[in-house]
Order: C-alpha cells, then structure tokens, then sequence
C-alpha cells in the first residue's frame, strides 16, 4: 500500500536555527562562472547536478546539457576550509584535475559530459563520464561512457574504465553511480576497523577495488553493473526503472516542463555491519532507485545485482514508497538507513525511513530548495546533510533571471554525536 508525502514542517522553518545555524548555504551564484582560458562560454547554458565531498574540496560536475559549458568536472575549497577565506562565496569554479581534460568532444581523451561523481573510501574520486554532449537540444552521443578514477592524494589518473558495448544502447546515457562494497556470499560482513573515527567500515583481506557500482541509465532505461575486482559488467532492467507516461510533466514555483527521464536517484541502504551503535542485525541489503517521471520508490537486493541476470529471473524488486511529487535526487543516510529526497513541487527535502507509510518534509524554501539534483549524506563531515539546488525548470525553458541566485550549495548541520536529524533539528 503506497502513502504520500506529509507535509508536517519539523518544527524547521527556511533560515531557522537551534544554537547554531543549521540550515545553510554555502556558496550561491546568478550565473555559474569560471576562470575561463579561451572563449566557447555560455553562460545561461551552465548548470550543476553532481556534488561530492572530500576532506578539504568540494566537486561539482556539471553535464553538457547545452553548448558553452567549457568544464564539466570542478571543484572548490571546502567552505569550512582555510582556503575558502581567500574567496567570495560567489567564487569562480576550477577545473578538475586541469583545463586539458575538459571539453575533448572531438577526441574522447579526456572528460566530455560528467552528471555525477563520488568518492571512494580509499581517497579515489570516480567520474562517470556520459560521452553525450548537447543532450537537450539534439542528444549527440560523441565518445563512448567511460569512468575515469582520479587520485585525489596525486590529482592523477590512475584507471580509465570504458564499459563494454553489450551493457549500452545507442540512446544510453549514464547520469548517477553509487559504490557497494559490500559482497555478498563473502562470509561476515565488514567490520568497523580500530582508530576509524568517520565510520567507513572496513573488510579484512580486501583491496580497495573488492567493489561494485551500480550505474542509472536514464534514456534508455536500466541499471549498469560493474565488478570492479573481475573487470566484468552487466546489465539489469526491470520495467518499474522505465519514466511513467502520467508523471512526465514537473511543476517547479510555478513553472512546468516536460521530460521521460527513467532511472536516475539511487541509493543504498546501510552495510549490514553495525555503526555508532545501531542495531547489529540488518536485513539484505538493498539498492533504492526511482525514475524522474514516476512517482514511486522501489528496491532490488543488491544480491541480486551482483549477479549478472538470467532469462526470466526473479529481480525481486519491491514498492518502497509513494511521494507526493517527482525528485531527481536520494541519498541513504549510512548509519540508520533513512532515505532523502526532494520532492520538485513541494520546494522541500524530504526524509523517509524505510518502513514508515510517511515521509517527512526536513527543510521547504520556496526561494532555496527549488530542485535538488544531487544529496549527501557524508562521513567527511560528521554526517551532515549536503545538497545542490538550482532553478532547473528556468534553465530548461531557458527563463533565467540573472539578477537572482539560481544556484546554491547548502548544508544542514546536525548537532555533533546526534546522527539522527529530526532530533537535531526538533
């Protein structure tokens, strides 16, 4: 039986605060800008949806959705970071690893259109790289995906991935990636190492590529699969990761446009490992995933995942949850499973526990919060609540107004040692 979005503020209004500010934003631009070496700048065609976090940097990727984006992959310094004083907080965005890896269209060396990256627990940033560029205006495939690994010790490159052609289609493009390294049929789960104060669990006897990354398809859809350890990929489709010709059309403050995204949040529940405390027995792991134009959350095991499929093979994908609006964007927090999302017409982040016939709305901002592609729930920062918003509905009807903020990287801080974030934020 599905439930719908409640939309009962946590005692937490735009701007509110509990001794300290929690609700904050943290760099937030009119236009997005760049420190630019050559011309080819567009400014109004410029928009992120990826955001990772790391010690002392901050990542933003942005797609080529449009031409006159000369770099899809920047970072920034972290905002509580020494060298954030030295900037503004409309600062202009870096390229990352350097300028010679952007806008290589022509020939496919380099980084063409990345819509999201992560960082794994062994210090390696992973970038999924589309291989489409102009992907709202004519959809033109020019390199094949690939995943570039970076460490971020070195800024160097140190593996180059390009997926085999029987896991894409022609119309493939690869938008999110998540991490699993948790294995299943490996005996005891992984373990809590000594002098791990962040909570990255750590697996006796493996290497830091004892992992799997589950990857979105969102024009043609499925989820890709790669082992990393075996160099082996394969592709997984169940009809629920297809867009619902019902929910195609997303109302945002007013505006409305349209878009058959399939596939594109993912995220994973809890290892089944304890952490800081909650209870040691867990159920089977799970992916979560969710087309854009749908309404409905589901899950597949992620068992079942690293398994490459047979004909007429049980997925075992499940309902989780019916909201009351479309969101791009999940995010699982690690220590207790509970998953957030925004719901685009709500102008909210919104938080589920697995479970519960009612989701809950954290944060609303008619102003702020307008559509959230990408969330965090990150280790590197106590756990705290990072998320990027934009006004995505002007940039696709191209209405921007460039004398206000239309992007913003913001964060809700919870209150040290408390992991749980409706009691922090109560």
């Amino acid at each position: 039986m599905s439930a719908a979005l409640v939309l009962t503020l946590a005692s937490l209004l735009a701007g509110a605060t509990v001794g300290e500010q929690i609700f904050e934003t943290l760099y937030e631009w009119n236009l997005l800008s760049y420190d630019l070496p050559a011309n080819g700048y567009v400014p109004q065609n410029n928009l992120f949806t990826g955001l990772e976090v790391y010690w002392d940097r901050i990542f933003l990727a942005l797609p080529n959705l449009r031409s006159g984006v000369p770099a899809t992959l920047t970072w920034l310094p972290r905002p509580d970071s020494p060298q954030a004083s030295y900037i503004d907080k409309s600062p202009a965005l870096q390229p990352y690893p350097g300028w010679e890896w952007q806008g290589t269209a022509g020939n496919c060396t380099g980084l063409v259109s990345v819509y999201r990256i992560r960082v794994d627990r062994c210090n390696r940033l992973w970038v999924l790289d589309s291989g489409v560029i102009t992907t709202l205006d004519n959809f033109s495939p020019v390199c094949p995906p690939k995943i570039f690994v970076f460490d971020l010790k070195t800024d160097t490159l140190v593996r180059n991935i390009i997926l085999p052609r029987e896991v894409l289609r022609p119309n493939s493009l690869l938008t999110n990636l998540v991490i699993d390294y948790e294995i299943t049929g490996t005996g005891a789960g992984p373990t809590l190492g000594a002098g791990n104060f962040y909570g990255f669990h750590q697996q006796p006897q493996q290497t830091c590529d004892d992992a799997f990354l589950y990857m979105t398809d969102t024009a043609n859809a499925g989820i890709v699969v790669y082992d990393i350890k075996n160099d082996a990929a394969w592709r997984v489709f169940h009809p629920y990761m297809l867009p619902h010709p019902e929910h195609c059309t997303y109302n945002i403050a007013g505006e409305s446009f349209t878009l058959p995204d399939a596939v594109v949040g993912i995220a994973l529940s809890p290892e089944t490992a304890p952490i800081f405390g909650y209870p040691t027995q867990r159920q089977e792991r799970v992916l979560y995933f969710q087309p854009f134009a749908a309404l409905r959350l589901f899950s597949i095991p992620t068992s079942v995942l690293q398994t490459p499929p047979q004909i007429d093979a049980d997925l075992r994908v499940r309902l989780v949850f019916e909201k009351s609006s479309q969101s791009a964007s999940l995010a699982s927090d690690p220590t207790d499973g509970t998953l957030y999302f925004n719901p685009v017409s709500d102008l909210a982040i919104a938080s589920l526990r697995p479970g519960n016939r009612r989701a809950q709305v954290v944060v609303q901002d008619q102003q702020r919060i307008q559509f959230s592609s990408d969330i965090l729930i990150t280790p590197r920062d106590n756990y705290n609540i990072w998320f990027v918003t934009s006004k995505f509905q002007k940039f696709f009807r191209q209405t921007y107004d460039p004398n206000v903020i239309n992007f913003r990287v913001m964060r809700i801080v919870r209150t040290p040692y408390n992991l749980d974030p409706h009691q922090a934020l109560k």
